[in-house]
């Protein structure tokens, strides 16, 4: 009985003393995170900045989009980062996925309502979603959908043409608003 008690009194301070050193070393941890911060190189600094300011730039962005809704009284649902959605007719036939190429006749004009683009003036456009990499955000409207739907969405720039445009129609940082038809899936 008695050496049992001794090692149930040793195990209790084994096992005391382990706690405390543990919480003493994360303690201390936090203390010399807290005293001594890490210096950011200036790279990081730069990062850090350029990252804010993006973040502020894209989300000025998206409260004009939302103005340009409301406005308009548009029922749009917010899907994926930023890019609005509403549907005008839902289609019957196959359905896009990520593999998918979809022929679409598409309107774009921007929010300030300049054209950039018709398809009854400059044809319709193919859309092959596995490679598409100017507007990253007509990826994410069209995925899921059916042939011969109608629909309206609207892309922020920074999931479309971007800091610099297309070079042609589309001025830099300028969100798109597509009126589409989708006229084949393949």
């Amino acid at each position: 009985m008695k050496r049992q008690y001794l090692l149930i009194i040793g195990l209790i301070i084994l096992f005391s003393g382990c706690t405390d050193k543990y919480n003493n070393h994360y303690a201390i941890v936090l203390r010399e995170k807290r005293e001594n911060p890490k210096e950011e190189s200036k790279e990081e600094k730069v990062d850090n900045t350029l990252l804010k300011v993006n973040q502020v730039a894209n989300e000025k962005e998206i409260q004009q989009i939302k103005g340009y809704i409301q406005r308009r009284k548009w029922e749009m649902q917010h899907i994926k980062d930023g890019v609005f959605v509403e549907s005008l007719l839902e289609g019957k036939g196959k359905t896009i996925n990520s593999n998918s190429v979809a022929k679409i006749d598409c309107k774009i004009e921007l929010l300030d309502g300049t054209k950039v683009f018709d398809s009854k003036i400059d044809g319709s456009k193919v859309i092959n979603l596995k490679s598409e990499q100017d507007v990253v955000g007509l990826v994410y409207v069209l995925n899921g959908l059916k042939e011969k739907s109608k629909l309206r969405a609207i892309v922020p720039s920074f999931l479309a043409y971007g800091l610099k445009g297309d070079g042609d129609r589309i001025p830099k940082r300028a969100s798109l608003v597509y009126e589409i038809e989708i006229k084949e899936v393949k």
